[in-house]
């Protein structure tokens, strides 16, 4: 009876619980892939989150040819909302604005989504919702993947 006991207080206490790690601006360093439609387009994008702080992004075509590479700045936040079931969760946005070679001065914000995604899930491939001022009004519904 005493092997017992102290074979399960071993087991408990040497058991160590798996905590899922919440996004932040030093944790989503890398590079993504991107796919995000809107009604019958599909937008195929190359992210790279360079640091903290900045970002660069380039849309691609089916067929191998790519647009120039943009660069911007962005944020990750914290913020409340309600969801499906109508209970109030924390979620996770990144707001990030950009700028292209062709025209500086244009600029273009975006925040995406992540609602209740962990870091541990951006490998496998998460679905969150994004909006730009790119399309004023509408949801994006996109896939987005880190690579190794």
């Amino acid at each position: 009876m005493k092997k017992f006991v102290l074979t399960a207080l071993l087991l408990i206490t040497g058991s160590v619980p798996a905590f899922a790690t919440p996004l932040t601006a030093d944790n989503i360093i890398g590079r993504y892939n991107v796919e995000a439609s809107y009604m019958f387009q599909k937008a195929y994008l190359k992210f790279q989150v360079i640091n903290n702080k900045e970002f660069e992004i380039t849309r691609y075509y089916k067929d191998g040819h790519q647009d120039a590479t943009c660069q911007g700045d962005f944020v990750v936040t914290n913020n409340f909302y309600y969801n499906s079931r109508g209970v109030l969760t924390a979620g996770r946005y990144f707001k990030g604005v950009f700028t292209c070679p062709h025209d500086r001065s244009k600029k273009v914000d975006f925040n995406i989504d992540y609602k209740n995604t962990q870091l541990e899930d951006l490998p496998k491939g998460v679905k969150v919702s994004a909006t730009t001022s790119m399309v004023p009004g509408a949801k994006l519904k996109a896939w987005v993947i880190k690579l190794p």
